[in-house]
């Protein structure tokens, strides 16, 4: 009888054992989705991110070439004007 015992005590400590393992692994599975959920939470912001910043370097990319248009064109109206100006003081002359 005692190996019978023995035979019954060891079976119920391997089940006791693997109801235990099964419902911290069960919490260990919790916790991962947990994170897994905080991640793709984050992943969605820094996409979002990313694309708005794709979105304002589009946009200043654009703002730099009006910038340089107005610029050139401010040039080209100062060197007129600068032109007008010296013919204008060579007819008073």
């Amino acid at each position: 009888m005692d190996g019978k015992k023995v035979t019954i005590v060891a079976i119920v400590a391997i089940l006791i054992g693997l109801l235990v393992g099964y419902l911290m692994w069960g919490a260990h599975m919790k916790t991962l989705n947990a994170e897994l959920d905080q991640v793709k939470s984050r992943l969605a912001e820094a996409q979002k991110a990313a694309s708005r910043e794709k979105e304002l370097t589009e946009k200043l990319t654009a703002m730099e070439a009006q910038l340089k248009q107005l610029t050139d064109d401010l040039a080209k109206e100062k060197a007129r004007r600068e032109q007008m100006q010296m013919q204008l003081s060579k007819g008073k002359k």
